[in-house]
């Protein structure tokens, strides 16, 4: 019995250091999710000079308070000449910045998806663009 407990409590203390270390170092992560509902919608659109901004509301849900970059994929507004390039940048309203700040649980942001344009001032559809990436920082 003794030789039982003097290799079992060492095997029980390697056990628990590895259980701690994993708790302790593991990495936390951030849940970040964009609600495609009629809460999330298309506000209007712009040009200032060779930029176009689409407005948008987007609902997004955090699981914690996070800093994020919202970008997205417009290849519908190219084809009819609005837009130059697919890609279009996130920028707050509010601040004019390209970091959104989210608090933990839902956050209704205000999104000015800023491209190129391409000098045909019309859009394809009154929607939010169809794919939005929002990225953690």
């Amino acid at each position: 019995m003794k030789k039982i407990l003097k290799i079992a409590v060492p095997v029980l203390v390697v056990i628990a250091l590895i259980v701690t270390c994993i708790f302790v170092f593991r990495k936390d992560s951030t849940t970040v999710i964009l609600d495609n509902s009629d809460k999330s919608y298309f506000v209007d659109f712009y040009t200032e000079g060779d930029k176009v901004y689409i407005e948008c509301v987007l609902n997004i849900y955090a699981n914690k308070d996070t800093e994020v970059l919202i970008c997205a994929t417009d290849t519908d507004n190219v084809k009819i000449g609005l837009l130059e390039s697919p890609e279009l940048t996130g920028i707050d309203k509010t601040d004019k910045d390209t970091t959104f700040n989210l608090k933990a649980g839902e956050n209704e942001v205000t999104v000015l998806f800023e491209g190129d344009y391409a000098g045909i001032y019309q859009i394809f559809a009154r929607e939010i663009p169809r794919f939005i990436e929002v990225k953690t920082k």
